[in-house]
């Protein structure tokens, strides 16, 4: 994957080529990275143990980080998370790191209100000119195992439509596994089928060593099969491109707020910062949400990147699902837009005009 930022894989569906995946007799050869395969771990968990929280600070009442709350106040909310989250055996610090993160509705790691229900699916259009062009799909999956730690499982697809793989055809899709306390990738397993392209791509981060490691195998008509290998010192709980659209969930959402993850993707330490500039009611397929608006940018290694104009919109409440996201490149524009929501329980969209 080539360009940076949040909306990377949404895009990556608009191309051109030819009219069918590509086929390759040697495909399963892509899939043969040994390294990757004997450093990570991965169970699936059967009964309520897939579908259901281990106990943790997300059932504390909210600590209320507005202005004029006294901190003594706020020390014994946090003291009696710490205490409740004890009991589940699991240490908690009250500290939110890293520092550039906003820090509002965190206990530690831990976001109070957690967004994400297993089982939820949300379903995407995505289009160029006007012309839809295929489908993204965005999955949490239930819980699983990775090197013995309880993790969430994030998949998504990208598809093209029968009109538009005429033209170029895509049938992508993504699985990462982030750590349940720390909220810290273990992976990004990327696997893409399209007309000019097979590919198996992997990420693995070594947090205890503060080390990524990524692995790529390609095969294109052009230049037949080609493989590369990237290591690369990561700060401390970045996210990975994928992660990093399911994190962005667990923030506070106020107009005029700054928000900042960083990120690692393919030998590059990144940054995404993002301002939160309106509230807007948002005509959809599945009718009118109240939504907050973000316009995010993003920095390498300490340099702005020229990703061009974003937006994204999340639902304006709790669960923030993402229901609209479009940028303007040098000839029109992408947009992904929401066509239905399976939230996994009772969510509805929040319809109230209230503070628009």
């Amino acid at each position: 994957m080539k360009h940076l930022g949040i909306l990377l894989f949404i895009l990556a569906i608009v191309g051109c080529g030819h009219e069918k995946i590509m086929e390759y007799d040697k495909a399963d050869n892509l899939k043969k990275l040994g390294e990757y395969e004997k450093s990570i771990d991965v169970k699936q968990m059967g009964g309520e143990a897939a579908t259901t929280p281990p106990p943790a600070p997300t059932d504390i009442p909210k600590i209320e980080e507005e202005a004029g709350v006294k901190k003594s106040k706020k020390k014994k909310v946090e003291k009696k998370a710490e205490k409740k989250a004890k009991k589940g055996k699991m240490e908690v610090s009250t500290v939110h790191e890293p520092d550039v993160e906003d820090k509002e509705g965190f206990i530690a790691r831990r976001p109070i209100k957690d967004p994400f229900v297993i089982g939820e699916s949300l379903v995407l259009n995505l289009s160029y000119f006007n012309i839809v062009a295929g489908q993204l799909t965005l999955m949490v999956k239930p819980f699983v195992e990775v090197n013995g730690e309880k993790a969430y499982h994030f998949a998504g697809t990208a598809v093209s439509n029968s009109f538009f793989s005429r033209i170029y055809a895509v049938d992508d899709s993504v699985n990462t596994y982030v750590n349940y306390e720390t909220l810290t990738p273990y992976n990004l397993e990327i696997t893409l089928k399209e007309s000019k392209q097979l590919c198996e791509a992997r990420t693995l981060f070594d947090w205890k060593k503060g080390k990524a490691h990524y692995w790529k195998k390609r095969v294109t008509k052009e230049h037949g099969e080609e493989e590369s290998k990237v290591d690369w010192d990561v700060k401390s709980f970045s996210q990975n491109l994928i992660s990093a659209a399911y994190y962005l969930r667990t923030f506070t959402m106020k107009v005029g707020k700054k928000l900042a993850i960083r990120v690692a993707d393919e030998g590059k330490n990144i940054v995404f910062t993002g301002e939160v500039i309106r509230k807007e009611m948002l005509e959809t397929e599945i009718g009118k949400i109240r939504t907050v608006v973000i316009r995010p940018k993003v920095e390498v290694d300490g340099v702005l990147s020229p990703v061009g104009e974003i937006l994204i919109w999340l639902t304006d409440d709790d669960r923030k699902f993402m229901v609209r996201a479009e940028t303007k490149i040098k000839i029109g524009s992408l947009v992904a837009k929401v066509k239905s929501i399976d939230p996994g329980d009772g969510w509805k969209p929040p319809t109230s005009d209230e503070g628009i």
